[in-house]
């Protein structure tokens, strides 16, 4: 029997974690549940997201069975994974930010986060930094009008109008001249081809998606797959052509296993959450 893996976020930011693993592995389940009813989570108390993530994701493995969770937020990661992994007896798997790559490859030893709130603030990102990026300045940007408006409006927005509201994130860090920014929101890769637009050439983008996807495929044992892939070459397509292309078999040209996309309220943008789960080849499945 396929296996089947599960993404879980406030909103629609696991999205490009998905299609990236459903590029490498197309024969696995795909579920996912976007927690709309409460975001964004980058402006709340840990206190809080504790308990509507252990909520919510109690609600979706008894819907969906899944044999891997992957938490494709950094805020909820940071906050309440260790809590999911003692009350629940399934693996999970976390989204961190690449601070540690980053550092790794970093020349001028200056190196840029883009996060929420939570995410810069939290003392597991300090220890994060401290471990892995000892010997580089890091600076640290985040603006929750940013993730709100990835979530809620940017694919009803022109090019312009997106690039108009990331300028004051791009020129901190050319400011600050950085030569890598991790983004340490999954919504931010939506933006990634934007940002590196306005960018000078000198400074590279790293986000999780490579690591994330190697570590699923670890805990399944599809160590093969997991040798094979290229991060290089896949992340060389749009996020919404790989989506286009890993949902149909390209030899038969009939359609791969259907993803599963769930939210926990109907009353909260339903229609445009549709809207976005076809754009990326998910088939809306109702609410849990």
């Amino acid at each position: 029997m396929n296996k089947t893996i599960a993404f879980f976020d406030s909103g629609i930011g696991g999205i490009p974690y998905l299609i990236h693993l459903r590029n490498i592995k197309s024969d696995f389940n795909y579920v996912y549940l976007a927690d709309n009813a409460n975001f964004p989570y980058g402006i709340k108390t840990g206190e809080t997201i504790k308990e509507i993530v252990l909520s919510a994701i109690g609600r979706f493995i008894e819907k969906t069975s899944p044999d891997v969770i992957v938490i494709a937020c950094n805020t909820a990661t940071v906050v309440t994974l260790p809590y999911l992994r003692e009350k629940y007896n399934i693996p999970f798997v976390g989204v961190v930010p690449a601070v540690k790559p980053a550092a790794s490859i970093s020349e001028n030893k200056r190196i840029g986060l883009f996060a929420t709130n939570k995410t810069v603030s939290d003392s597991y990102t300090d220890n994060l930094i401290s471990q892995f990026a000892g010997n580089c300045e890091v600076y640290k940007y985040a603006d929750p009008n940013i993730v709100s408006f990835i979530e809620n409006k940017m694919f009803e927005s022109d090019n312009k109008e997106i690039m108009d509201f990331l300028l004051p994130a791009a020129n901190y860090f050319i400011e600050k001249d950085v030569d890598h920014v991790v983004l340490g929101c999954t919504h931010f890769l939506f933006i990634h081809d934007t940002l590196e637009n306005l960018f000078p050439q000198k400074i590279k983008i790293i986000d999780s998606r490579e690591g994330v996807s190697r570590q699923v495929l670890r805990i399944i044992s599809d160590t093969d797959t997991c040798a094979r892939f290229s991060l290089r070459r896949r992340c060389a397509v749009s996020i919404e052509d790989t989506a286009k292309q890993t949902a149909w078999d390209s030899d038969t040209g009939s359609k791969i296993n259907d993803s599963a996309f769930y939210l926990t309220s109907s009353s909260v943008n339903n229609d445009y959450y549709k809207k976005i789960a076809e754009r990326f080849m998910i088939k809306y499945s109702g609410i849990i």
